[in-house]
């Protein structure tokens, strides 16, 4: 059982760090083919995010972060454009595991595995 549990948390960390690379491969192509954006596009982007994830994202939530602050010249300022409540999970981001882009990437990849790995007696 103790084996289950350890094998369980090793494939755990290797999906966690794939869709850590990922996410750094998504962020690279999100720069080069926004780079040229007014900033009311971005702002509407980054809009739109926010609405998606269900709170004033940390730079670390958004496809494209990196690109947003160096437009705006600081997340602050990019959040400014389009929010104006309390930015506690901007300072406190959740856990990588626990970021809503990276749930919806494990959920993705596990409806994936079980299309190609059909369990036998379940329908």
């Amino acid at each position: 059982m103790r084996d289950e549990e350890q094998q369980r948390k090793e494939r755990q960390a290797k999906l966690l760090a794939a869709i850590e690379r990922q996410i750094a491969y998504k962020n690279i192509e999100f720069t080069i083919a926004h780079q040229n954006d007014t900033k009311d596009e971005l702002a509407a982007y980054l809009k739109a995010c926010m609405d998606d994830i269900g709170h004033a994202p940390a730079k670390v939530e958004v496809i494209g972060g990196d690109l947003i602050e160096y437009r705006f010249g600081s997340w602050a300022k990019a959040l400014g454009k389009i929010y104006s409540g309390p930015l506690s999970t901007v300072k406190y981001p959740p856990a990588f595991k626990d970021r809503k882009i990276v749930q919806d990437m494990l959920r993705q990849a596990l409806e994936q595995y079980r299309s190609t790995h059909p369990q036998k007696g379940v329908q």
